[in-house]
């Protein structure tokens, strides 16, 4: 089996809650988000198509040294098969297995959800708003992007894999606290509450970094403050926040100190 693989870390600590983990970057995306910081993967080209096991290679090579392996992009679901085959190596080598997901393709996540330990899904804005959604991946279709998104996050809060949601804060577009305030109340009423009772779920809001951003104009405004971060984590009003900021780390409970 051929993967189309743009390029892989072998070691990373933060992408992987609490574990070490190797990360493969597929190529290719249905969206073309103004804030994506992986924009040079979302075109598919011959020369990163890959053998599989190459990837079991890679993988076997650094297992002395990680704990878990996760797949990013691009967007993994376009390949649900591949993923599953990853899934399966990782078990035998007694590996954690995750992957990052947009949540465009919930037919994709219900297939791969038992196999799975982690599930990292991009909550973008407020799902009330179809205008901004469609604004914020950079396509048109904004109100089937916010139904395949709702249709991922109740898949995913229906099992035991655990749901990593983030939303990556941009000054002056998804930036209102209504956006979090109104997260939130959707959160609660499709079943976040009680897998993060569970220790199951939590929700991250990341600090933008405009000089990696796939928009030019984006590249222009300020990045996101610490301040903002924590001032949106509130509104959102539901356990297990946290914030990554290059000030303070990665996963960082909303409410620590932070100085």
């Amino acid at each position: 089996m051929k993967v189309y693989v743009y390029g892989i870390l072998d070691f990373s600590t933060i992408d992987y809650p609490h574990k070490p983990a190797m990360v493969i970057f597929m190529a290719g995306c249905p969206f073309r988000c103004p804030m994506c910081h992986n924009w040079k993967m979302l075109e598919v080209g011959p020369d990163q198509e890959v053998e599989l096991s190459r990837i079991f290679e890679r993988i076997e090579k650094a297992s002395s040294l990680i704990e878990a392996v996760k797949v990013s992009g691009g967007e993994p679901t376009l390949y649900p098969d591949v993923l599953k085959e990853i899934a399966d190596f990782c078990k035998k080598k007694k590996l954690s297995f995750g992957f990052d997901t947009n949540g465009f393709f919930p037919e994709s996540v219900k297939e791969l959800v038992n196999q799975t330990d982690l599930i990292s899904i991009d909550i973008k804005g407020p799902f009330n708003d179809p205008k901004l959604q469609g604004k914020l991946c950079g396509v048109n279709n904004g109100e089937k992007i916010i139904q395949s998104l709702l249709l991922t996050l109740e898949t995913v809060f229906e099992n035991n894999s655990y749901a990593d949601l983030r939303t990556t804060v941009i000054p002056g577009l998804n930036s209102e606290e209504v956006c979090y305030e109104h997260i939130g109340n959707v959160l609660r009423d499709i079943g976040y509450l009680p897998k993060a009772e569970k220790g199951k779920a939590s929700y991250t809001l990341q600090q933008f970094l405009p000089a990696r951003a796939y928009s030019k104009e984006l590249r222009k405004i300020k990045s996101s403050s610490l301040e903002l971060l924590i001032r949106l984590g509130k509104k959102v009003n539901v356990p297990r926040v946290y914030l990554r900021h290059r000030n303070i780390g990665f996963m960082v409970p909303l409410e620590e100190p932070h100085i």
